[in-house]
């Protein structure tokens, strides 16, 4: 195997790992094997390296997982505008958020405000939805976006404060979506406050409920709302995505030192569960409370 090949199959293999979890991998004749899972969704990635040249072959059956990963490993072009949103042209703000999908790790939700002349500098600099970039180009774009928007705000729930805050909603009747939807609001208030000249913020939509809209448009009556499936189309929210999935990376990190792990597994699946369980094993059940998210099935499977 030459060495641009192993080079290529790391990139891959970052990109596949920022979707879901690489369960096994395995050298095949003239290429290499991915099985990729998360939670009871399955996709196989096979990388060819012959005489015609590189090809990527994907196995399993049709899945919102193996579509996710084939966005990632391909990429898909983004627009500077969001569709169908004329109101929010000229300077808008966008929201969205990472690790709700992660057992192990914090709930982070950002937001962005843009003009037209910083979303096309983040176009230009290659921000996108950051499920489409690799762990190491969403963390050179940080400073990139941080530098060239107008305003933004990231908001971290750590592990240990997101498991008193699910609890707390949990007592009131309520579910994660009502979690989510405190973080983008506060998000989205901490950066329009000081923006009035801001004509209002597309949110990538995570539930079906208006509550989020009802609560912005309350305190930001001149300003317009709008949540839409897959808003990372848009720049103001792609950065957002970049922003919040950055500090996420750089809070695993962290509590990897903390547990005496080398990484912590992303995701929800067994490779998860395993490592919550080495760590339990190494310091004590109750201390999980600081690096998982104890609603999780994972946390149920735990002796």
């Amino acid at each position: 195997m030459s060495n641009d090949f192993t080079a290529y199959l790391a990139e891959l293999r970052e990109k596949l790992n920022s979707v879901a979890s690489v369960s096994e991998e395995k050298d095949i004749a003239y290429g290499h094997q991915f099985k990729i899972v998360r939670g009871s969704e399955k996709a196989v990635l096979t990388a060819y390296d012959g005489k015609k040249g590189r090809r990527l072959v994907w196995g399993g059956a049709e899945s919102p997982l193996r579509s996710e990963l084939q966005a990632v490993v391909e990429g898909k072009p983004v627009s500077l505008l969001a569709q169908d949103v004329p109101a929010l042209q000229g300077m808008w703000a966008g929201s969205d958020e990472s690790g709700k999908g992660d057992f192990f790790g914090p709930l982070v939700v950002a937001a962005v405000i843009v003009d037209e002349t910083t979303a096309e500098k983040l176009k230009q600099a290659g921000v996108k939805d950051c499920k489409l970039l690799s762990d190491k180009k969403i963390l050179q774009l940080e400073d990139v976006i941080k530098e060239s928007v107008v305003d933004c705000a990231v908001l971290e729930l750590k592990p240990h404060i997101y498991n008193m805050r699910y609890e707390q909603v949990k007592a009131e009747g309520d579910n994660l979506n009502q979690l989510l939807g405190y973080g983008h609001v506060a998000a989205l208030s901490q950066v329009l406050a000081k923006h009035g000249e801001c004509k209002g913020a597309l949110i990538d939509q995570f539930t079906k409920s208006n509550a989020v809209l009802k609560s912005l448009q309350a305190k930001f009556p001149t300003m317009t709302f709008k949540q839409q499936p897959k808003a990372e189309s848009d720049l103001a929210v792609a950065a957002a995505s970049v922003l919040a999935r950055a500090r996420f990376l750089r809070s695993m990190d962290e509590l990897a030192l903390l547990s005496g792990e080398e990484e912590l597994p992303k995701g929800g699946g067994e490779l998860a569960t395993e490592c919550a369980k080495r760590i339990a094993e190494r310091l004590g059940k109750e201390a999980l409370r600081k690096f998982v998210k104890m609603h999780f099935a994972n946390y149920a499977k735990l002796p």
